[in-house]
């Protein structure tokens, strides 16, 4: 923009800039600008004559009211209120169970540290000392939050730069688990029956004999000598999954089908229950999944121990084609000899 001269105008006892601004190589405009007290008047004209006219019009007192400044009180951006609209946006796009964990690390980690901070004074160090003052797969969590609360906080304009950006994501070790070995089987068959575990007993049995994940304990009901599980790990357009694995004989001698099974335990809490069981503090619910899939690949093909345990065929035939009878279902567990 070409600038050739720069004056200064009055008029209704206001002092403005009048600039003669170069557009094209033959085309001039004229522009007064009055940025003072509160006002902000810009008014451009092909000639002088007509943007002083402008300007004189704009400024008359029943019109000058229009060109005041609006000062907008900027809301009191901090990390809590943000995270609290970013948690909300999220209700309905990831599992309740991730929306509580996200919930949970927020009200016991973050909040109580950088909650009341603006979310614009937010620095990369306040993130990271969060982040390494836990262990585990809740660093991984926490990193995850504190991302989608950043790009959330970026694109509403609450800040211009992206403090997680210096941020490096560092994969938590993961705790290999592994099947029970034949004296742990024994033990669990020993001890399972004993009345402190009355209560627990299904859940455990359940378990064993179906690989179910804790979280699949409570949506499961037997349907014609199959039960009939949620796949807690796939959803299809948005709504839930289930598994169906005949049940194996050896399960009817140990467990009453008929009784109604309601699940009332926190998975923690099961957990716990297990460990004092097998009389082993190293031991969780998981080892009795892995032991269902070493004990039936023993006995079926891997195809159909994958549908069992509620996992994705690699191959497209496996996935989307293949749907077996339950005839030949129930023929294949019943080739499955489990340790009691």
């Amino acid at each position: 923009m070409d600038k050739t001269f720069k004056k200064v105008f009055i008029a209704n006892g206001l002092a403005a800039h009048i600039m003669r601004i170069k557009r094209y190589k033959t085309t001039i405009s004229y522009c007064i600008r009055y940025r003072r007290c509160g006002y902000s008047i810009c008014v451009s004209a092909s000639t002088i004559e007509k943007v002083k006219a402008k300007f004189l019009e704009a400024t008359r007192p029943e019109n000058i009211e229009n060109y005041k400044k609006k000062h907008i009180k900027s809301p009191n951006n901090t990390v809590r209120s943000v995270a609290t609209e970013w948690l909300k946006t999220k209700e309905k796009n990831i599992d309740p169970r991730t929306l509580r964990d996200y919930q949970m690390n927020c009200n016991l980690r973050i909040f109580p540290k950088i909650g009341d901070l603006r979310i614009s004074r937010v620095r990369t160090s306040d993130i990271t000392e969060i982040i390494d003052a836990e262990k585990g797969r809740v660093t991984e969590t926490l990193f995850t939050i504190f991302k989608g609360i950043m790009l959330y906080a970026m694109a509403n304009g609450d800040i211009t730069y992206n403090p997680m950006l210096a941020v490096k994501f560092k994969k938590a070790a993961r705790t290999n688990r592994r099947a029970l070995s034949p004296q742990e089987e024994q033990t669990f068959f020993e001890r399972i029956d004993l009345p402190e575990f009355e209560h627990y007993k299904p859940f455990f049995l359940l378990q064993y004999y179906f690989g179910l994940r804790p979280w699949e304990l409570t949506d499961f009901h037997f349907e014609n000598d199959f039960i009939v599980a949620l796949n807690a790990k796939h959803e299809h357009n948005g709504e839930k999954v289930y598994k169906k694995i005949p049940v194996p004989s050896q399960l009817k001698a140990r467990l009453d089908l008929s009784q109604s099974i309601e699940y009332n335990h926190k998975t923690d809490v099961l957990n716990r229950v297990f460990k004092r069981l097998m009389n082993d503090n190293t031991v969780t619910q998981y080892f009795l999944r892995h032991t269902f899939s070493t004990i039936c690949q023993q006995y079926v093909r891997p195809d159909i121990v994958k549908i069992w345990m509620g996992d994705s065929p690699e191959s497209l035939v496996g996935r989307v084609y293949t749907h077996f009878p339950d005839d030949f279902m129930r023929k294949q567990m019943d080739l499955v000899k489990f340790f009691a």
